[in-house]
């Protein structure tokens, strides 16, 4: 009986519909749109003009749907789209004024023509097409070029480099840049490492190489140019080309060593020390050393005493294995202590690397001798530890506590951790447990006068003796600091 009562109401419903009048699309005539334009400019310059457009488009018996408007610079072969839009046209009148900024990209060549492509298409898809030129694109002038840093504390590359005029290409050899290195390409250079946005700057833009300006690379729509490349040695080659924007580069391919020659390898006074007084004690050289690699060190007085406690372990005789990950390192060797310095290179940042300086440390050599003083000229001043965990560095140093004539309960050791060769990236020992020291991670300290130092945030010993040379392991995820004494 229900299924009786379904199939009524089914047959009811559908004879109701069926009744309903219908409706039908209405259909045009077979009609083409009329199309037209201009242009107002006869010139642009590249990346400063932009180019007006002006649009009519009508219809006697279809209505109009859309216009396409394509922006394009260049022959037929190397045509470029550098701008397109579609608006939405209505009925059978329509006129529009439009303004497209022109960039200056790879591949626009000089007094290459720029034309304006338009396609209006009615509601019948019947469609109509105009080109509108008359106007040509002049590149701006790039007569010089220079190798930028992307920001003036970029320690990777210098204060920038003047690039050489070759033929149609800038170019720079001998450069010796680290394998991984940002830059940016200005036409002009400026002293202390400023770029000159004025005039006409070369960066990353999606991507691609591209002109760009102070606003877009401060709101990240651009970046600075980087390499990236593990299988170098060195970036020693970087070429560009102003017309196609093509970077080529070159470098030496990374070929980790099995010994170093302290007196043919290592330079005397290494240029990246920059104490020259200091660089005087030492011989150095980038050195490209693999992990847990066997490397025999020629040259030294004692291997068993100069091998660097940190990024090397003793073998036997002249031998040692290393410790650090595969890379490049500063290898300095200071004559008078008969010590070797492993050092990463110096624009590593956090996580990969972090510093300690201060007062009371130094390196664990058979003669040491404790700081006295801070800084980041030279491989006395400052030390590195290894990376030997996630967020975990460890640091085996000459330590040494005396007198501090300024305070009541506190010594003369005192120091600070950086996650940047040069001050950068500071932590407070006042967010730090200490074990294994009586060393106070200070908020602040007050002087026996009852002012207060600059002592915020340092490691500082309290009066307790301290000296010998001990491994300090700075522990990011616990956030304690532990000594233990090796010797």
């Amino acid at each position: 009986m229900k299924t009786i009562k379904n199939t009524v109401l089914w047959l009811a419903a559908f004879m109701l519909v069926a009744c309903q009048p219908r409706e039908f699309r209405t259909v045009y005539p077979e009609e083409t749109p009329q199309v037209s334009g201009s242009i107002a400019q006869t010139e642009v310059l590249y990346g400063t003009d932009s180019l007006d457009v002006s649009v009519s488009v009508s219809a006697q018996k279809t209505p109009l749907s859309t216009l396409t408007i394509t922006v394009t610079c260049g022959e037929q072969e190397t045509t470029k789209k550098i701008a397109q839009q579609v608006v939405r046209t209505k009925d059978y009148q329509f006129s529009g004024q439009f303004r497209y900024a022109i960039p200056f990209a790879a591949g626009m060549g000089e007094g290459a023509p720029i034309k304006v492509f338009l396609t209006a298409e009615n509601v019948e898809g019947n469609k109509a097409e105009a080109v509108l030129t008359g106007c040509i694109g002049h590149r701006p002038a790039v007569n010089t070029l220079f190798i930028m840093p992307p920001t003036i504390d970029y320690t990777a590359i210098g204060k920038g480099r003047e690039m050489k005029k070759d033929g149609e290409v800038f170019a720079l050899y001998d450069l010796g840049y680290p394998k991984h290195v940002e830059f940016l390409l200005a036409t002009v250079g400026t002293k202390f490492g400023r770029v000159d946005w004025n005039k006409p700057v070369f960066g990353m833009v999606e991507g691609e190489i591209s002109l760009i300006t102070k606003d877009m690379f401060d709101a990240g729509v651009a970046t600075s140019i980087s390499i990236s490349d593990d299988e170098k040695e060195s970036i020693d080659t970087i070429i560009f080309n102003p017309i196609t924007f093509e970077l080529t580069y070159g470098g030496k391919v990374a070929m980790p060593v099995d010994n170093i020659d302290i007196n043919n390898d290592l330079e005397e006074a290494p240029k990246y020390i920059s104490s020259a007084s200091v660089a005087k004690k030492y011989r150095g050289a980038k050195i490209y050393l693999a992990k847990d690699s066997q490397v025999e060190i020629i040259g030294a007085q004692n291997v068993a005493d100069a091998y660097n406690l940190d990024y090397m372990e003793y073998i036997s005789g002249n031998t040692v294995k290393f410790l650090g990950e595969t890379g490049m390192y500063y290898v300095s060797y200071r004559v008078e202590s008969d010590y070797l310095v492993v050092e990463p290179l110096y624009e590593l940042e956090a996580p990969e690397v972090m510093y300690v300086c201060g007062v009371g440390l130094g390196h664990p050599c058979k003669t040491p001798a404790a700081t006295s003083g801070w800084g980041f000229d030279s491989p006395d001043q400052n030390f590195v530890g290894r990376t030997i965990a996630p967020k975990v560095y460890q640091f085996t140093l000459y330590m040494l506590n005396g007198e501090n004539a300024d305070y009541d309960d506190y010594g003369s050791l005192n120091f600070k951790f950086f996650h940047q060769h040069g001050w950068g990236g500071e932590e407070s020992g006042a967010n730090y447990q200490q074990i294994g020291l009586n060393i106070y991670g200070s908020a602040g300290i007050t002087k026996k006068d009852g002012s207060t130092g600059n002592e915020n945030g340092n490691w500082i010993a309290t009066k307790d003796a301290i000296e010998g040379v001990y491994r300090i392991t700075l522990d990011q995820n616990n956030m304690t600091t532990t000594y233990e004494k090796i010797r």
